[in-house]
C-alpha cells in the first residue's frame, strides 16, 4: 500500500469521525459533543492550511540531498534555529500533554474523551508550530529532515572513542563527524537525551511534513 493511500486512508477515518460527532451532537443536543465536533473540524481545515506552508516551501526552495552527505555550517544553524524556534512554541503545551500521559498512566491506561480531544489539538498545534517555523526560516520539510538525520546520525557515531574509525565505518562524513562534535549539547537535545528530552518530538513531528517522506 503506497504512502498516499496510507495518507488518504486517515484523513478518510478522519472525516468519518467527524460526521459522527456531528451527528452525535445533534441527536443529544448536547453542547459539550458540538463544541468538540467544531473543534475537530477546525482541525482538519488547520491541517489543510498546514499542508499548504509545507507545499509552498518544498517548491519555493527545492532540496536535494548533497551527493557527498555533508552538512554544512549554515544548514545546521538553520536546522537548530528551526528547532529552537518550533519548541518555544511547542513546550508549553507538550508540559500539558505529558501531565495528561502521566495521569492515564496512573488511571490504568484509561484515556477520557478530553484526552483524545487535547491529543489532537496538541498534534494539530505542534504540527503548525513547526510549519510556521521552517517557513520563516525558508527551509523546506525534507532539507529539515535530512539535515536532523544527517547530524544525529553523526552524533550517535561520536560514541566510540574512535569516533574517525566509527564514522568511516558507518559512512559518516568526517566532516559531519566535526559538526556534531560542535553542536553536541544540541544534539543531545535533539535526540532525546538532553536535558530538554521533549525537544525530539520537533525532528520527529516533522518527519511527517516531509512530503519527499525520506531522510537520508
Amino acid at each position: 500500500m503506497s504512502t498516499g493511500v496510507k495518507v488518504a486512508i486517515g484523513c478518510g477515518v478522519l472525516a468519518v469521525v467527524v460526521v459522527v460527532g456531528i451527528v452525535l451532537a445533534s441527536i443529544a443536543g448536547g453542547m459539550f459533543l458540538r463544541r468538540k465536533a467544531e473543534e475537530l473540524t477546525g482541525g482538519i481545515e488547520d491541517q489543510a492550511v498546514i499542508g499548504a506552508v509545507i507545499d509552498r516551501l518544498e517548491a519555493e526552495h527545492s532540496f536535494s540531498p548533497p551527493a557527498d552527505g555533508i552538512v554544512h555550517s549554515a544548514r545546521a544553524e538553520r536546522f537548530f534555529a528551526v528547532t529552537d524556534l518550533a519548541w518555544q512554541r511547542i513546550e508549553p503545551e507538550w508540559d500539558d500533554l505529558e501531565e495528561r500521559g502521566r495521569e492515564i498512566t496512573n488511571r490504568g491506561g484509561e484515556a477520557g474523551v478530553g484526552d483524545v480531544f487535547a491529543g489532537i489539538r496538541g498534534l494539530t498545534h505542534a504540527r503548525s508550530a513547526i510549519a510556521e517555523a521552517l517557513d520563516q526560516h525558508e527551509m523546506p520539510a525534507s532539507e529539515y529532515v535530512w539535515v536532523g538525520f544527517a547530524l544525529t546520525r553523526a552524533y550517535r557515531a561520536l560514541g566510540s572513542s574512535d569516533q574517525g574509525r566509527q564514522g568511516a565505518d558507518r559512512g559518516v562524513p568526517q566532516a559531519n563527524l566535526d559538526l556534531a562534535a560542535r553542536y553536541h549539547d544540541q544534539l543531545a537535545e535533539v535526540s532525546g537525551a538532553g536535558s530538554t528530552a521533549g525537544k525530539s518530538a520537533v525532528l520527529g513531528l516533522a518527519v511527517t511534513l516531509d512530503v519527499t517522506g525520506g531522510g537520508p
